[in-house]
């Protein structure tokens, strides 16, 4: 497991600050949750976090944010927000809203990003499923050093929602593509009735 950057141990404190006692539930999200299950660690220059604002208003999070030193806050869409940090840099908060996403933030494990604290840490199974829905190269990269470095994913949970956003077409390629270069050795072994289409 990676241990973050002083630079990201000092936004997650931040962040820890400005939304714990809002009683806001968020996860650490991106390639910093991706590093924690990867086979190498890449580098990134951003952080990224999935909360849950449980119908309250996005206010609630902008003003904790520029409480806790972010400046020029951008609302991109009604689901993400972007903030500027003078010391800790850039940061992506995406807003839940959909079933998956509040469930996503509720499996997230305690993970050691600090030497002194934990912090709410996406699942292997959701950084796969949330890497794959963005399909970008970096996050394509991600899947595949995960599918490589952690053998044993609950498919079970995988199963449902691989289908419901259609993700199978895309995760076929990555692991074909992974089986071409010798970096994957097998096929995924999948423990449901969920098998790969050939």
């Amino acid at each position: 497991m990676e241990q973050s950057s002083d630079r990201f141990k000092a936004a997650l404190r931040d962040l820890s600050n400005a939304l714990d006692p809002k009683g806001i539930k968020w996860a650490v999200a991106g390639a910093v949750a991706a590093n924690q299950y990867r086979d190498q660690i890449r580098t990134t220059s951003d952080l990224d976090v999935i909360l849950s604002l449980a119908n309250r208003k996005i206010d609630v999070v902008l003003d904790a944010l520029y409480k806790n030193g972010w400046t020029s806050t951008d609302v991109v869409t009604e689901w993400l927000v972007r903030a500027e940090h003078p010391v800790t840099g850039r940061l992506d908060v995406l807003i839940s809203g959909t079933e998956y996403e509040v469930g996503a933030i509720a499996r997230a494990k305690q993970v050691v990003l600090d030497d002194e604290r934990t912090y709410k840490t996406l699942a292997v199974e959701d950084v796969l499923l949330l890497k794959l829905i963005a399909d970008r190269f970096l996050d394509n990269a991600d899947v595949e050093s995960i599918l490589i470095q952690q053998p044993d994913l609950d498919w079970d949970y995988m199963t449902k929602w691989i289908a419901e956003f259609e993700l199978e077409e895309r995760l076929k390629r990555i692991e074909d593509a992974a089986l071409s270069s010798g970096k994957l050795t097998r096929n995924i072994e999948r423990s449901t009735e969920f098998k790969r289409s050939t």
